[in-house]
């Protein structure tokens, strides 16, 4: 068993493939430190990453947290898009509340989060590569480039309050709709990545149960309540609510 940081992430050691633990500790540490710094805290406990071959996740109501990639070998880009969005589930308390029609929206924030992480990366590694990681000046490009790809398959409607007003019942009945995700994902990228402290409102989120919420609006509402009662200033409720709806 390898460790990065006791309190933190404990990387198990099976099989990654073609790379070094060190190596993937060097990744996963420089994703976890943009992503962190940004939500301005660190996790409640300790996370476990270790690597299988189905789908990413992270379990609900495991402490310490178990995480599992897919990624292997030295494909960066796949474990930092992979590790960001298990690690936004984590940061956004994704099991404190999990049966509610606006679970999508979690789903939107993680794919947001591995865009952002993939897009800062670009500069981070450019200017203080990792320990451990052969050549990673020489690779910091390939996140941006990543990034760009991805974003790139997504949609990009011209009016996005009717994209949502159409795809709403969709993105309610199935959480798991990626392209539906992405869409909203890469409406906000500039936002954050302009201003990397909105993701402390997203620290907020799960606080109160979304179910009682009939309408994306009320949970928008009861988001920015609670920042409120808080004694925060919301803010990135209003940025949903100007990009995603029309002035009333």
């Amino acid at each position: 068993m390898e460790t990065e940081s006791p309190s933190l992430f404990t990387i198990e050691n099976g099989n990654w493939g073609a790379t070094s633990l060190r190596a993937l500790r060097g990744v996963l540490n420089s994703a976890s430190d943009v992503l962190l710094s940004a939500f301005a805290r660190e996790p409640d406990a300790a996370i476990h990453v270790a690597p299988w071959r189905r789908a990413p996740q992270v379990s609900y109501d495991l402490r310490p947290y178990r995480m599992w990639l897919s990624a292997r070998d030295t494909y960066w880009c796949q474990y930092v898009y992979q590790f960001a969005h298990e690690l936004c589930h984590v940061m956004t308390n994704f099991d404190r509340y999990r049966d509610h029609r606006h679970r999508w929206f979690a789903e939107a924030l993680c794919e947001l989060a591995s865009l952002f992480v993939l897009q800062r990366l670009a500069t981070v590694w450019a200017e203080n590569p990792p320990d451990g990681v052969a050549e990673a000046s020489t690779y910091a490009p390939h996140f941006a480039t990543y990034a760009v790809q991805v974003a790139d398959g997504y949609s990009c409607p011209s009016d996005l309050p009717k994209w949502l007003a159409d795809h709403l019942p969709e993105l309610e009945a199935d959480p798991y709709l990626r392209e539906c995700n992405g869409v909203v994902a890469t409406a906000l990228l500039h936002r954050f990545l302009d201003d990397p402290s909105l993701w402390r409102d997203c620290s907020r989120l799960n606080w109160w149960d979304p179910s009682a919420n009939r309408t994306f609006r009320e949970y928008l509402d009861s988001w920015a309540r609670h920042l409120r009662c808080a004694g925060l200033t919301p803010r990135v409720p209003l940025v949903i609510q100007e990009s995603c709806y029309r002035p009333q």
